[in-house]
């Protein structure tokens, strides 16, 4: 593992930030490290941590909890931290699901205790945790231990990563039968697979991804015309990008020019 960048945040908590081990960039997006004599309060913590999915774990005199969060860290959870320390390893968005092969359905809700998920594999974890003689010794247990899932899940996780970035960069039409030519997946296959682990169908997703980058155009105002934003990304005509601003937005790209969402 890399070295740990630490910085003060203030008397009572210090915070670490651990760069990623390349075997992990693909998955983990970033691992913090909390120590304090007192819970932090809300406006302490990164701004980053919300609406992430991540492994906590909190360790207290010997004792590890592990938990999955498939959305975000609510701020209960931070404040009973009390005076343990806190590891947690934030993950990249659809990551979490296949790495720990859980459903977005199965993470939708209420966190996950990780003995709930795999006692066996929990218990041995937390053998190895209780013998660490340091937080850096911790996250090196813990790094190995999501190392050991991305290898053995390697594959649904590379098509889910491949897929979300494919649409995300590319949303047109014809994307999904790109995507199964290079997965080399049918399509029942490839559809069981991304909704299990993103939760909705390939192609709704696609389309959220179409309207996005239609709805930065049309706030970058570098168009002359809507028949500009809708042929640039990929809509059959003005009409057709109509509707689907509509369907998103409950307005029409002119009324979101002039109002904003909030109708005026």
């Amino acid at each position: 593992m890399s070295g740990l960048l630490k910085v003060t945040i203030d008397f009572y908590m210090q915070q670490w930030y651990n760069k990623i081990d390349p075997v992990l960039k693909d998955a983990v997006q970033t691992v913090l490290i909390l120590e304090s004599s007192d819970p932090p309060q809300p406006e302490d913590l990164p701004i980053f941590t919300n609406g992430m999915s991540a492994l906590l774990c909190t360790s207290q005199n010997k004792e590890n909890r592990l938990s999955l969060f498939g959305k975000t860290v609510p701020t209960e959870r931070w404040a009973e931290w009390g005076s343990a320390s806190l590891i947690a390893f934030f993950f990249k968005p659809f990551a979490i699901g296949p790495v720990f092969k859980l459903s977005a359905q199965q993470l939708k809700n209420e966190p996950i205790e990780l003995n709930c998920w795999n006692p066996q594999k929990t218990m041995a974890l937390n053998i190895q945790l209780a013998y660490a003689s340091s937080t850096t010794e911790k996250v090196e247990i813990l790094h190995q231990f999501i190392l050991s899932q991305v290898t053995a899940n390697r594959r649904e996780c590379a098509i889910i990563r491949y897929a979300t970035d494919k649409m995300l960069e590319n949303p047109d039409a014809d994307v999904l039968a790109q995507m199964l030519q290079e997965l080399n997946l049918t399509e029942r296959t490839f559809q069981r697979i991304f909704k299990k682990y993103v939760g909705i169908t390939a192609g709704e997703y696609r389309r959220i991804c179409q309207f996005q980058l239609a709805f930065y155009q049309l706030k970058s105002g570098q168009f002359d015309k809507l028949t500009d934003v809708a042929y640039a990304n990929g809509y059959f005509d003005q009409s057709h990008y109509i509707r689907s601003f509509k369907e998103f937005t409950a307005t029409t790209p002119n009324d979101y020019l002039q109002f904003g969402l909030k109708k005026k």
